[in-house]
């Protein structure tokens, strides 16, 4: 298609030099033979003057008159042929371009809708399936097939962060992001303060993510993992530290599925892949993680490109291939796994990071302090107003009697009465004597209204004694609304009383007027 193009494109172009310099050619094709006439006839001349006729030698020519060009024709033809190359010349250098580009993003199509950039991923997997029947165990067998089904049912995420969570982020900051167990393994991780990690677990893998992705507003972001209570001995613990897409599975380390890269504390660099390593891949390529070592990971969001830290110097990866690109229409997230009890402490921002390149540069994952106001003090009571009484009125205060119990505000203000039997008997009094003699208690306190304990005894009036039913709000309520009702209709009828009153007095005054009359 493109080379139909060009051919197409310079037919064009020579057509249209032609048809503009046609006349011009054909100038100079006569100019050329007029020469050769005037050239004839001085032989011919000659010829005759020496006495040599040879009419078969010369033969003249007709030439028309006025047929040489002049200068301005000339310049004007150079003037538009150079014009007409150049023109030519750009319109092949950039189909050359478009070729060029055409071919090497060839390169780059996607065949698949699994993953962008690779030439056949059904192909990849069936190789990688096959890889792990022959070099791994069953059980790993068995957990990378099952890791495969999780994915399949839970896809990662492309979507952006929604409304609620970016005001969350905005608010908080960097404490917005925290780790975050799975359902079934929150009793084998534990988190506190948002960032460190405690695996409890002794020999099964496990992996814990945060809650919010890493950002892509800068060029750079960056945390670190410092490994705070590690066990030297590789066989009893092994650590995953890295970056993978999320939901990933909780039972695998990162490194081992789809997506998901990891430095390992053998020192080996891991990317999807289950199987042991090769030294081209990966194996050793980094020191050996022990107890205090802090690795960082850090991400350029246009590139894509991860690379590594440890204890504040970048890692070299050269001897492996260079930096590993992750997918870039995925949402990745920290990761961090362990088989065997071990402690992380996570910084993501919060606080100073050991490599300070990423301390100049504010890699972290959010400001320190987000819009969230803080609660205010205790001890600060410049401004508050200490009222000595409600803003209601005393005389509307019959407005509220059915917000509260009949006789509140009377017996509210009578004071505890306490006598010497009350203090000696308090130190019997228990829940089990409570439980043992509450019917009886009850039962001579509301027949005699006598309390006898011992030798001691409390003589108490009947009129202090609760009643059997109290009255109910709703009671109260409705019994203002009958009064409020019976009130109403008094007034109405002294109303009517009245002005049937006047009627009669008015109409005994017309009655008098007209016998007047």
């Amino acid at each position: 298609m493109t080379s139909s193009f060009i051919k197409c494109t310079l037919t064009s172009v020579i057509f249209l030099l032609a048809k503009v310099d046609g006349t011009f050619l054909n100038k100079y094709v006569s100019s050329e033979i007029n020469q050769n006439v005037q050239s004839s006839y001085s032989s011919r001349y000659d010829a005759m003057t020496q006495g040599i006729h040879n009419n078969d030698d010369i033969r003249p020519l007709k030439v028309g008159q006025n047929d040489t060009p002049s200068d301005d024709e000339t310049v004007f033809f150079f003037v538009m042929f150079g014009i007409g190359a150049g023109f030519s010349m750009l319109i092949f250098i950039a189909s050359c371009t478009v070729v060029l580009r055409f071919l090497f993003s060839r390169g780059r199509l996607i065949l698949t809708n699994d993953t962008p950039g690779s030439l056949d991923d059904a192909a990849l997997d069936e190789e990688l399936d096959a890889r792990v029947l022959q070099e791994l165990s069953p059980n790993d067998q068995e957990l990378y097939f099952q890791s495969k089904d999780f994915v399949k049912l839970n896809p990662p995420l492309t979507c952006d962060l929604t409304l609620s969570q970016s005001l969350t982020i905005q608010e908080k900051g960097v404490q917005a992001w925290e780790f975050k167990p799975n359902v079934a393994c929150m009793e084998q991780i534990k988190v506190t303060n948002k960032t460190e990690i405690n695996f409890m677990q002794d020999q099964q893998e496990l992996s814990v993510q945060t809650n919010f992705p890493i950002p892509s507003e800068n060029d750079v972001y960056y945390f670190e993992t410092k490994l705070y209570d590690y066990p030297n001995n590789e066989e009893s613990c092994s650590v995953s530290i890295g970056i993978s897409t999320f939901p990933y599975p909780y039972f695998r380390l990162p490194g081992r599925q789809k997506w998901s890269i990891c430095y390992d504390s053998t020192g080996s660099r891991r990317f999807c892949d289950p199987c042991p390593l090769s030294i081209k891949n990966g194996l050793v390529a980094f020191p050996k993680l022990q107890r205090g070592d802090v690795v960082g990971c850090g991400i350029r969001t246009h590139s894509r490109t991860i690379f590594w830290t440890r204890n504040g110097k970048r890692l070299s990866e050269t001897k492996i291939g260079g930096h590993i690109r992750m997918p870039k229409h995925f949402k990745l997230y920290p990761t961090i796994g362990a088989i065997g009890k071990c402690k992380f402490q996570v910084n993501i921002g919060q606080m100073g990071y050991v490599f300070i390149e990423a301390n100049v540069k504010r890699w972290g994952f959010g400001p320190l302090e987000g819009s969230e106001t803080p609660p205010p003090m205790y001890t600060k009571f410049n401004k508050d107003v200490l009222l000595e009484s409600s803003d209601l009125d005393p005389i509307d205060l019959n407005l509220r009697n059915g917000d509260f119990p009949p006789n509140f505000h009377e017996t509210i203000a009578t004071p505890a009465q306490f006598t010497d039997a009350d203090l000696d008997d308090e130190d019997d009094i228990t829940l089990r004597t409570i439980q043992e003699d509450r019917l009886g208690f009850f039962k001579k306190r509301l027949g005699k209204g006598i309390i006898s304990r011992k030798t001691s005894s409390v003589s108490t009036s009947t009129s202090d004694l609760p009643p059997v039913h109290p009255p109910h709000y709703n009671d109260v309520l409705e019994q203002e609304q009958n009064e409020a009702v019976s009130i109403t209709n008094q007034v109405v009828r002294q109303e009517g009383a009245s002005v049937s009153r006047s009627m009669t007095e008015h109409l005994d005054t017309s009655e008098n007027e007209t016998s007047n009359f």
